[in-house]
């Protein structure tokens, strides 16, 4: 081999030491670049409560899935009351009121269960709206509760002192989080296995209908 030979061998080597140290230099920075974008998103979703650039929320539901909560009513925005109504018979009105500042829809019907039940109540489908039922502030929407069948066709069935409720996301999903909860009127109610609830509605003659 020539000596220009050898020289032009040994620079190329020498070459490709340097390229391969700066690609592993540049695929560390690159790593270190990716984990602080992470780590800073991840402090910017906790700084916004999950809201994302286009305005819309989500949270996780229970198998830690993220969940497209939109405009949806939940927990943090709407109080829930139960109230008595002298007709039709065994029945009670629930009230959602909106205590925030925005507006939020109160999507489908609520999923209602009373004390510790695991199921919940089944909804009347006649009773479904033709749109949005949206809850401006300081306004409600309500839902009426068939707590028991009064030829008793229900069962025995027994006293409830609370009733809980789940919100729906846009998508029909239980919205993630605990549910929010209200006492019985006069501290207890008798519901058998006829129990119902409507869909949510934007009057309380509407909602007492069924």
């Amino acid at each position: 081999m020539t000596t220009r030979t050898l020289r032009f061998a040994v620079t190329v080597s020498a070459l490709t030491a340097t390229a391969a140290l700066s690609l592993t230099a540049c695929g560390g920075s690159d790593g270190e670049e990716t984990k602080a974008a992470k780590d800073g998103q991840v402090a910017a979703d906790a700084a916004t409560g999950g809201e994302d650039q286009g305005g819309e929320t989500t949270s996780d539901d229970e198998n830690g899935q993220e969940q497209e909560k939109g405009d949806a009513c939940g927990p943090g925005t709407v109080k829930i009351e139960t109230r008595a109504v002298k007709s039709p018979v065994n029945h009670v009105l629930l009230v959602a009121t909106n205590t925030s500042k925005s507006p939020c829809t109160a999507y489908g019907f609520p999923f209602l269960r009373f004390d510790q039940d695991q199921a919940t109540a089944i909804a009347v489908e006649e009773s479904k709206p033709k749109g949005k039922v949206t809850i401006a502030p300081g306004k409600s929407a309500y839902a009426g509760v068939l707590a028991s069948a009064a030829d008793g066709s229900g069962g025995t069935g027994r006293d409830a002192k609370q009733l809980s409720v789940t919100f729906q996301t846009p998508g029909g999903d239980p919205l993630a989080g605990d549910p929010s909860s209200a006492p019985a009127p006069g501290g207890s109610l008798h519901v058998d296995d006829s129990a119902r609830t409507t869909y949510w509605l934007d009057a309380e003659d509407a909602a007492l209908k069924w």
